[in-house]
């Protein structure tokens, strides 16, 4: 084991026992983002300028429009919502 994770172990051994659900979360979190790198696209849209989202009507979605597990996106050209992209 190299000194880091030494240390982190060491550490764990001081946490109560009620918050190591917590540390756990976290861990799993980190775990995720290096196995699920963030995109180009995901940087574009972390980074874009959302100030102007209340200019838009908010969108009425029809019956049938939203089913679970089903691609959305936003053309902000258009304004408009593609469903099954």
């Amino acid at each position: 084991m190299n000194t880091i994770r030494n240390e982190i172990a060491q550490r764990l051994g001081v946490i109560p026992d009620h918050k190591l659900r917590e540390v756990l979360n976290f861990l799993n979190y980190l775990a995720w983002q290096t196995e699920n790198p963030r995109t180009q696209e995901d940087t574009d849209w972390l980074e874009s300028d959302l100030s102007g989202l209340d200019n838009y009507e908010p969108y009425e979605w029809q019956e049938g429009e939203l089913q679970e597990g089903l691609p959305v996106k936003f053309i902000a050209e258009t304004g408009k919502i593609e469903i099954g992209v």
